[in-house]
């Protein structure tokens, strides 16, 4: 008899292989034959295994499960892209509702937009775009502008089908954006202002205290603010494999997760429970509500719930309900967002690979953490390898070697940061 945790990584296995196959198969017709074929091989099972009846159960449920809800995701890109092909290819008087600024480049802005009408259209639809204005253009969350604009679907490129990564995202097109009328503004909430203006407080006081370079290296490990990032420094830092230092991670919400546990040590459990998941909640919404930091946040909460509670932590039961709740959120990310793809086999590879090459790599020392960055390095790269060299063509040779040099500094780095933030306000 499999025991309730192996029940729940199967269903969670099928539902998300449900979704991915779907996803594949894209039409109608195709969904329904996959249903068919399921529903087939679930009778078959049961004729011939019938003391694995709960079992089959389970994974069929979880398969059909997940292919509904691929299927309804795709209705509803469908439904989406048939409204916009309208107006392809015009001119269109379109209004957009600003959410957040997405890119800053040399010569100009991208800001990820909510369309609000075409013409004279409304769109009751939740259908986003990036629109590029120039440098010079300052928006802000909840600006409602007036502009006319050309629609630009996303193409694919090479092998990269670049579209459906946008779509995953819910983004459907790009515009160009030279000129504006400002239409209104869509009031905040209370909360999302609040936290809005302490996130740009931060950045200011960091641009304030440290110089240029500095300051966009502290921007990035404390709160993820990677728009700003030259892109000289954002290919440097990709080439040498230390992207995922200037960008909110596992690494910094594991982090976040100890030294509050270390300060709340003395609570009682309940406190303790309510503290961390109200602060860690509190800094995904000021980081920015994005896939990473939310999946991040996620396997941070429920592995310290599971370790606080005394229970023996299944790893992959916890990054498959991680799995499964990004899923449900984005079925088409589970094919499409390879950041989702990296994040998940890294985890992997850290959890079934670390022993391995810590054994093997058992004569470096464990000053400044100087093993742990090398093993954990390798760990990670063990099953992130294959898709990097698929998608990007290149690895960096350089990654164990510069993350050795860096991991043991990046805690100081924040806690230092951290603290010379709250000096500076008082």
């Amino acid at each position: 008899m499999l025991s309730k945790n192996k029940l729940f990584d199967f269903f969670t296995i099928s539902l998300l292989l449900g979704v991915f196959i779907n996803n594949l198969l894209i039409s109608y017709l195709s969904s329904l034959m996959v249903l068919l074929i399921g529903i087939i091989l679930f009778f078959n099972l049961y004729i011939y295994i019938k003391k694995y009846f709960l079992f089959i159960i389970i994974v069929s449920i979880g398969f059909i499960i997940g292919i509904t809800l691929s299927f309804f995701s795709l209705d509803k890109i469908n439904e989406k892209e048939k409204i916009l092909d309208k107006y392809i290819f015009n001119k269109n008087d379109t209004n957009f509702e600003i959410l957040e600024l997405h890119k800053v480049k040399d010569f100009e802005k991208e800001y990820i937009a909510k369309v609000k009408k075409i013409n004279d259209k409304h769109i009751n639809k939740n259908i986003y775009s990036i629109i590029i204005v120039p440098f010079n253009f300052d928006l802000n969350k909840g600006d409602i502008i007036k502009t006319k604009v050309k629609i630009y679907k996303f193409k694919d490129f090479g092998h990269f089908e670049y579209k459906n990564y946008m779509l995953s995202k819910n983004i459907y097109f790009k515009s160009y954006v030279n000129s504006f009328e400002r239409a209104g503004k869509k009031e905040v909430n209370l909360l999302t202002k609040w936290t809005l203006e302490t996130r740009q407080k931060i950045l200011s006081i960091i641009k304030e205290i440290y110089p240029k370079q500095e300051a966009i290296f502290l921007g990035g490990i404390l709160i993820g603010a990677r728009e700003n990032i030259p892109k000289e420094l954002k290919t440097n830092f990709n080439n040498s494999g230390l992207t995922h230092f200037i960008a909110v991670s596992g690494f910094n919400i594991t982090i976040l997760i100890i030294f509050l546990g270390f300060i709340l040590k003395y609570f009682p459990f309940i406190i303790r429970i309510i503290a961390i998941t109200i602060f860690i909640s509190f800094f995904t919404f000021l980081v920015g509500d994005n896939a990473p930091v939310i999946r991040a946040s996620i396997m941070g909460l429920v592995g310290y719930y599971i370790m606080i509670s005394g229970r023996k932590t299944n790893n992959l039961s916890i990054i498959l309900f991680t799995a499964m709740i990004m899923t449900i959120i984005s079925p088409l990310a589970i094919n499409y967002d390879i950041s989702l793809h990296l994040s998940f086999l890294a985890v992997l590879g850290i959890i079934y690979t670390q022993n391995f090459f810590g054994k093997i790599f058992y004569f470096l020392p464990s000053t400044f953490a100087i093993k742990e960055a090398f093993v954990l390095t390798l760990a990670s790269l063990s099953f992130t390898l294959p898709i990097m060299i698929f998608n990007f063509g290149q690895i960096s040779l350089l990654s164990p070697i510069a993350n050795i040099a860096i991991t043991w500094s990046i805690p100081i780095a924040m806690l230092l940061g951290f603290l010379s933030i709250i000096l500076y306000m008082i």
